[in-house]
């Protein structure tokens, strides 16, 4: 009698499928933490504690935009084939910058487009991972 198991092949295992580098993959991993944790940390200070919470989120997104540009330097060196991944990650690093950079500014305006270009960058840093994965 023929064996019944079906024969599959195992996404892991599947050379057709699309790697992911480790390194890059736990960049983006700490970037999106770091992109969460600027979400918080401003709430925080917005409800009126300032003073501590304030510096909290300015280092924190330092350290994000950081992250953010080894999270590009590794698609680069491990990831240039993947242009969806290296665009998505270096515009990832790009808008994490330019929104510090109007975060620091500290006018109305720019908090008119700080808050809403957080949002943006929330959702990237959601879509980023998931298209690394395809």
């Amino acid at each position: 009698m023929a064996d019944a198991t079906p024969t599959t092949t195992s996404t892991r295992t599947d050379p057709t499928r699309p790697r992911v580098h480790p390194t890059h993959s736990a960049l983006v991993g700490l970037t999106s933490l770091g992109v969460l944790l600027q979400a918080l940390w401003a709430a925080l200070f917005m409800r009126g504690d300032y003073d501590t919470w304030a510096p909290v989120h300015q280092h924190g997104g330092e350290a994000t935009v950081l992250l953010a540009f080894l999270a590009t330097v590794a698609a680069f060196v491990w990831l240039r084939h993947r242009v969806a991944v290296l665009v998505g990650t270096a515009l990832l690093f790009v808008l994490l910058l330019v929104n510090m950079l109007l975060g620091m500014d500290g006018g109305d305006a720019a908090v008119i487009i700080h808050i809403p270009l957080a949002m943006l960058i929330m959702g990237l840093a959601v879509w980023l991972p998931t298209q690394a994965r395809r």
